[in-house]
């Protein structure tokens, strides 16, 4: 069989594109690769997002330098992240709040579900319904019970702020179980974990690693937690969806480039994730330490998850009429 000379040069440039793309993954990284967090230094986010990028840098033999990109609620960062080439050398953390501005914001700098390559989602971070020990409730049915009889003294809670995960857990639950909590917006979880303990609110929705000195004290009590399964570090607290079975409202991080990046890339870094991930101090740190679920998941679990959930809180943002103040 006879092949024409376009035909054979054709089949050289696929093979030869093939070749190049094989060695681009065998040497990626070749040189020093960047992670953008989009939030201050110092916090979970940025500890967990140094942590892994530390072991990366270890096991690939390259500088993985985090870089802090802050403003607009992650914006920012996130745009940054969207906008950098596509060779798996800039990649950053998202968060919860990624798939809710779209429901909030008017106009977006990105699509969250287009102008992205997931790569794993690190951990799920659930947070904790506490109440000032006077309240006289064990769990939440008994909560929703005072509130009903008694919604000045008991519909109040606090968050550290509009659009917060907390925020809109309450607000499942308000939907979910036709109550009328009243939300109480603070700068930050530590003025409201202050009203609370100090009895100016008679419960909140906040991090479990934030508050569980004080539960575990006493100072607080807690009645449910956010996540959809009991946590290792309080087995005794039930989840919120033992008592509302439609409710789901999971609080992650996980790590996602631009979109583009190649299969074979995105892997290998997934993977580099998840060996951080399965190491002894992570464990130490981030389970026994913060009550976290390390996740390490696939591209296409934090895909699906993405999809999920900012078709979901756009659906609940419509119904409460929540917009960006």
């Amino acid at each position: 069989m006879r092949i024409s000379r376009r035909t054979a040069l054709a089949m050289i440039g696929l093979a030869a594109a093939a070749t190049a793309h094989a060695q681009g993954a065998a040497s990626y990284p070749s040189k020093p690769v960047k992670v953008i967090v989009p939030f201050t230094a110092g916090g979970p986010a940025d500890s967990v997002t140094r942590f892994i990028a530390q072991r990366m840098s270890e096991a690939w033999g390259q500088p993985v330098v985090v870089e802090n990109r802050v403003g607009a609620g992650g914006m920012i960062g996130a745009e940054a992240i969207a906008k950098s080439a596509p060779d798996g050398y800039t990649f950053g953390l998202l968060v919860t709040g990624h798939t809710i501005h779209p429901a909030m914001q008017e106009k977006m700098p990105y699509d969250i579900t287009r102008d992205f390559t997931p790569i794993s989602i690190v951990n799920r971070a659930p947070k904790l319904v506490v109440v000032n020990p006077s309240v006289p409730a064990s769990n939440l049915k008994e909560l929703i019970q005072l509130m009903k009889s008694d919604p000045t003294r008991y519909a109040p809670y606090g968050t550290s702020g509009v659009g917060s995960m907390a925020h809109l857990s309450m607000e499942l639950v308000n939907t979910l179980a036709d109550t009328r909590f009243v939300h109480v917006p603070y700068k930050g979880g530590a003025a409201t974990l202050s009203d609370l303990m100090g009895g100016q609110l008679p419960f909140a929705v906040l991090d479990l690693g934030s508050v569980l000195p004080q539960v575990r004290s006493g100072k607080l009590k807690v009645l449910a937690i956010t996540a959809r399964t009991r946590s290792a570090v309080l087995p005794e607290v039930p989840t919120i969806s033992e008592t509302l079975p439609a409710f789901e409202a999971t609080e992650w991080f996980g790590l996602a480039g631009p979109a583009g990046i190649p299969a074979d890339i995105t892997l290998k870094i997934q993977r580099g994730v998840k060996a951080a991930l399965e190491s002894p101090e992570a464990k130490a740190r981030y389970i026994d330490g913060l009550g976290w679920e390390l996740v390490a998941s696939t591209p296409d679990e934090m895909k699906a998850m993405i999809e999920t959930q900012t078709r979901d809180w756009a659906n609940l943002a419509r119904r409460i009429g929540l917009k960006a103040q």
